[in-house]
């Protein structure tokens, strides 16, 4: 049995006969399959739009993709132009350790 196949392999041909595969055991289906949140594949496609490595194809489906789940396919020219370039935000949680340190030392001064 191979390690990534089918367990009900249907009708195949051997030697000019054709043979029906019965198995009866149990199988998981959708092992990988989850429930996916809108909100986060909705990111996800809006996120493609603005990748410059997206193919014109690829932001084609992902437009019509949010146009079908009724959201806004818009993304703006400033983070068009942030990515292509590389730019990137300060992240939340550098920002929050960069205050809390200012804070920390706004109270102490060295005599």
């Amino acid at each position: 049995m191979p390690l990534f196949g089918r367990r009900n392999h249907g009708t195949y041909a051997t030697s000019g006969t054709t043979t029906t595969s019965t198995t009866t055991t149990p199988h998981r289906r959708h092992f990988f399959r989850r429930t996916v949140n809108p909100d986060r594949r909705a990111a996800g496609l809006k996120a493609s739009l603005a990748n410059p490595n997206t193919t014109h194809e690829g932001r084609q489906e992902a437009k019509a993709e949010l146009h079908a789940m009724g959201r806004s396919a818009h993304v703006p020219l400033s983070t068009k132009i942030k990515r292509a370039l590389g730019i990137r935000s300060t992240p939340r949680r550098q920002r929050q350790k960069q205050a809390s340190r200012r804070r920390r030392n706004h109270g102490t001064s060295v005599l």
